[in-house]
């Protein structure tokens, strides 16, 4: 194992009795030996410390770190890799209510330690029952970051992002970037742009996590409540100058506003069917004044479009009334 690179796997939980013992499971039960497993307990009130306490007498690897009170989850994160060995070279997330294949690690460094100049590894994953992060030529495994990135702020990749659970980061890298900046919670997906701005990306051609997606999960109800939206509109768009090593044609431009204008329009025909007026302000207040006009312009092309996806929201809220009245 010497010559092998520690990797520092680490798991920031609160309140995760449901699932936390099958994630602690399958990162013991890991090919790769070489690694520190690191768990910090956000202040939890369930099992979940009993849990942790049955597990590290097991394993010496496991070191566990509980917080005096709970912070966000970008925090606890960020805190797993103050808790890493000077010598890691790696960082690997696994959260709590997610599932590492037992290859995953030793993949993921096979991949990282063909090129030094790679700072980020990512794979196929499982969310749900669809395996994600497709779109890459199978022949190869590394990637230069400004073209993923580019692909990935014009929307046409999603290979690098999505859960810290998908990826592993290289450690210098990591602590080099600050990790993950607390202001979003897609914040993996903005430290991503961030770190192919400036480092390539490995990539293993197998399916090496699996993420839950159910309704009611964390990415869902980002997704439901526009907030993913927003956020990318944030570091993916209104601020797409600060990447220095991508350039963008005027006519990329014109179709990533397009691609939001789309976007955009669905979302509140649809919430309008809600009657979710919250969630529409929320999108708007930070909408660019371009994609605005741009929407004002693509509801008088599409009317009847827009019209039939409120139509069906309305449908869709009507039936859920009278459940719910049948229901008592």
């Amino acid at each position: 194992m010497s010559n092998k690179p520690l990797v520092s796997i680490c798991t920031p939980v609160y309140n995760g009795e449901r699932h936390l013992e099958d994630c602690i499971k399958s990162v013991l039960c890991q090919t790769y030996e070489n690694y520190e497993y690191i768990i910090v307990d956000n202040a939890s009130t369930d099992s979940t410390p009993v849990i942790i306490d049955r597990y590290k007498k097991v394993d010496k690897r496991i070191k566990t770190f509980r917080n005096e009170k709970t912070v966000c989850m970008e925090d606890n994160c960020n805190l797993c890799s103050t808790h890493c060995s000077d010598e890691s070279e790696w960082i690997k997330y696994a959260l709590a209510d997610d599932y590492l294949f037992p290859d995953c690690v030793e993949k993921m460094v096979l991949v990282g330690e063909s090129d030094k100049e790679i700072g980020i590894v990512s794979a196929y994953r499982m969310a749900g029952n669809m395996v994600t992060n497709m779109g890459l030529p199978m022949e190869q495994n590394v990637f230069e970051g400004p073209q993923i990135l580019k692909q990935q702020i014009l929307r046409k990749l999603h290979v690098a992002s999505s859960s810290p659970n998908t990826v592993m980061y290289r450690k210098r890298v990591f602590d080099e970037l600050k990790g993950f900046d607390n202001k979003y919670d897609h914040s993996d997906t903005e430290m991503a742009f961030r770190l192919l701005d400036k480092y390539k990306l490995g990539f293993s051609h197998y399916v090496l996590t699996k993420s839950g997606r159910e309704q009611g999960g964390g990415e869902y109800r980002s997704i439901m409540r526009g907030n993913k939206t927003r956020e990318y509109l944030a570091f993916g768009y209104k601020n797409i100058k600060k990447y220095d090593s991508v350039d963008f044609e005027q006519h990329e431009l014109r179709e990533l506003r397009k691609y939001y204008t789309n976007e955009i329009a669905d979302f509140i025909a649809t919430k309008l069917g809600y009657f979710e007026w919250g969630d529409i302000r929320r999108l708007l207040a930070e909408t660019p004044a371009d994609i605005k006009d741009e929407l004002k312009r693509t509801y008088m092309r599409h009317p009847f479009h827009f019209m039939k996806k409120y139509l069906k929201s309305l449908y869709n809220t009507g039936n859920h009334m009278r459940e719910k009245r049948a229901r008592g």
